[in-house]
């Protein structure tokens, strides 16, 4: 980012222009400094599943799962206490680590007018997020942010002649896709024996995208390949069950078509997002610092043969699909509106001009306390007089 900022040439085109509107990843954050830069509105485009805490929705850690937790919306006291904790350490990892590295980038540059980087952030006109509500756990949102989970789904292709001929021969048992991502070029040796040990136990054929040495303990119905349509394959009626890592696009792909999963994520939000498909019901999650191979033969013959996991993978399709138009629709939609409103400021919540005493009610709470305590006060000394009264007419009359 602070290349890209000092760079004049660089900033002096993309100015030259004119753009609409920018889209930004929150996960290079750079975006917003360059949108304030140009002065041009800009949404955010997120890649991820989770649902940032700087877009200002509520979020109560009593059913809200903090992005890293490994949480569902139902949790324990001991699991509230740990999303607490998560959430606190992320929100100081984003207030004091993250964020001050703009704030660094723009003054070096005397980026004007000065603005806080969390204000950029903020400043967002629209939320593109990622998620979906057969995937997601039901949440408090906002206006302005819009679910586009699913953008890459689409029907199946016809397979390329090659696939086709191996697929045809798998009428009887079916057959398993492995995919651990384009992200993902390399396995440990570890994991890799594990995979093919547990894959050639299977009656399935498999088909394995993968790179790397040729695992030893590979078996004559695995069938190894660099690359392969992956959602092609996915949308056949003969795939049993989908071996994965957990990544969104690939989750999506397997829910789309009805697909039960085993996962295996290794990093990012893999986790999260393999958390969600073990919740629903939809797969199996395993940690691959401690997975076996029988562990991984097990899962795999569980979502195999247990209708339950395909049946509810299935609920979970039509969910997805029930909706009004598809992804990348409802996206199009809202940049367009966006820009034909001028940047929407209607669907904005107050929640961005609120402080943090106003939002908490604090100074509501002090002030009712203080009213109550000053009522209590007063009707403490109007009883502590009456009773005087009350008392020294007694003394009177007894005394009379």
């Amino acid at each position: 980012c602070d290349a890209v900022v000092g760079n004049n040439e660089v900033m002096t085109r993309l100015k030259e222009a004119k753009f609409d509107l920018l889209l930004v990843d929150p996960n290079e954050m750079c975006g917003f400094v360059i949108a304030h830069i140009l002065g041009v509105q800009y949404a955010v485009f997120s890649t991820g599943l989770w649902y940032p805490a700087e877009v200002g929705a509520p979020a109560p850690l009593s059913y809200v799962p903090e992005f890293n937790s490994l949480l569902t919306d139902h949790m324990t006291l001991f699991e509230r206490i740990t999303n607490t904790v998560v959430y606190l350490a992320q929100r100081f990892g984003v207030q004091y680590i993250a964020l001050p590295k703009y704030d660094r980038i723009m003054k070096k540059h005397g980026v004007k007018p000065q603005v806080a980087m969390s204000d950029l952030v903020q400043g967002s006109r629209l939320w593109m997020l990622c998620t979906d509500m057969a995937l997601e756990f039901p949440r408090p949102t906002l206006p302005h942010v819009v679910y586009i989970g699913g953008i890459l789904t689409k029907p199946p292709n016809p397979l390329p002649q090659d696939f086709e001929a191996w697929v045809n021969d798998t009428a009887e048992h079916g057959f398993v896709v492995v995919s651990f991502g384009a992200g993902v070029k390399y396995l440990s040796q570890d994991i890799t024996q594990k995979l093919a040990g547990a894959l050639a136990r299977l009656p399935q054929r498999v088909v394995w995208s993968y790179t790397g040495f040729h695992p030893i303990t590979c078996g004559k119905n695995i069938k190894l390949v660099d690359w392969m349509p992956q959602n092609d394959l996915l949308g056949h009626a003969n795939t049993r069950a989908f071996l994965s890592h957990g990544g969104l696009n690939s989750i999506y792909e397997a829910m789309y078509h009805g697909v039960p999963v085993v996962g295996v994520p290794l990093f990012g939000d893999h986790y999260d997002t393999m958390t969600r498909v073990a919740a629903k019901g939809m797969g199996i999650m395993l940690h691959w610092k401690y997975m076996s191979e029988n562990d991984l033969y097990t899962a795999l013959t569980s979502v195999i043969t247990d209708k339950r996991y395909r049946q509810q993978a299935q609920l979970l399709s039509n969910i997805h699909k029930d909706q009004p138009g598809h992804p990348v629709t409802r996206a199009v939609y809202w940049i367009n509106y966006i820009l034909r409103h001028n940047g929407a400021s209607h669907l904005r919540s107050a929640v961005y001009k609120v402080s943090p005493y106003q939002y908490f009610l604090l100074d509501a709470i002090l002030t009712i306390g203080a009213v109550l305590a000053l009522v209590g006060f007063s009707l403490r000394q109007v009883f502590r007089l009456m009773c005087g009264r009350v008392r020294n007419q007694s003394d009177a009359t007894r005394d009379g």
